[in-house]
């Protein structure tokens, strides 16, 4: 029987089972204001199914340290290593602290991302180069907060906490995969920005991109699902990249998933691009 931690990829159950879970309380955030801020800047609010939680990943009372434990034994299975602290220029993070809030946000964290990261095929990480997953909380990238980055400079993806507990818990599992899916070209064409006329090509003849996701940000910008043929979501509209990377995490969070099937059931344009990706993440996981 399949399980949740482990689905493989070549089943479309992979996508499609219940793999939420009843989880945590969310915890209390440094202030009201800056709470409700980050929920109403959370893009995918619009889209989301507010019943789906995550199970805690240990005991509502530990500590960070057998947090941090718990992260890098699963881990280590998925031959990954956290690491608690980021160093990259133009961006900034924060470590974990033993604090109520930090033990709860970082529970919160890792409910998420660990289950994530044990939805891929066995050899994924490796043939893609990903040595470390980094867990942190208050992470900015060139002055714009953010809940996740690809950062292949140091063989890693970034996760964190930025009030995490005002959001979509499975929005944010849709990020985990967006995130990696960056890693992912990154290591195929050495650019976060190709071009894949492959991928073009697979666009209706109307087709027209934006100018990159880091022009959505900061604009109350909600990311909603399948606005036009061949777009999973509004935010796939801004490049190719994201576009790709958009594809990826619908596909990957089983939260989402389901819709992007419905919809490539009448968008020819929407199937081909889901079907591209299925068998990129097939050869990387060297299933033939």
């Amino acid at each position: 029987m399949l399980s949740c931690r482990r689905l493989p990829f070549v089943l479309s159950a992979l996508l499609l089972g219940g793999c939420a879970h009843v989880g945590m309380d969310s915890p209390s955030a440094a202030g009201t204001q800056a709470f409700e801020r980050a929920a109403q800047q959370d893009s995918m609010r619009s889209e989301c199914d507010w019943r789906v939680r995550y199970a805690p990943v240990a005991p509502a009372d530990a500590s960070v340290a057998q947090l941090q434990a718990v992260a890098t034994a699963r881990l280590a299975a998925l031959q990954l290593a956290p690491a608690w602290s980021l160093d990259m220029s133009g961006s900034e993070a924060q470590t974990f602290t033993d604090s109520s809030e930090d033990r709860a946000g970082l529970q919160l964290l890792l409910s998420i991302v660990l289950p994530a990261m044990e939805r891929y095929p066995a050899g994924v990480f490796a043939r893609t180069g990903l040595r470390h997953v980094v867990l942190v909380k208050n992470l900015s990238v060139e002055g714009q907060r953010r809940l996740a980055m690809p950062a292949p400079e140091i063989d890693s993806v970034v996760y964190a906490d930025n009030l995490l507990a005002a959001m979509c818990p499975s929005g944010m599992e849709l990020r985990v995969h967006h995130e990696y899916y960056h890693f992912i070209e990154y290591r195929l064409f050495n650019d976060f920005y190709y071009r894949d006329p492959a991928w073009l090509a697979l666009n209706p003849p109307a087709a027209v991109y934006g100018q990159g996701g880091a022009t959505a940000y900061g604009k109350g910008f909600q990311n909603l699902g399948h606005p036009q043929p061949g777009l999973v979501s509004l935010y796939a509209a801004y490049g190719p990249e994201e576009d790709k990377a958009e594809v990826f995490g619908w596909m990957m969070t089983p939260a989402y998933a389901p819709r992007l099937q419905q919809w490539t059931a009448f968008d020819p344009a929407l199937l081909a691009k889901r079907q591209a990706l299925m068998e990129v993440l097939a050869t990387l996981a060297g299933s033939y």
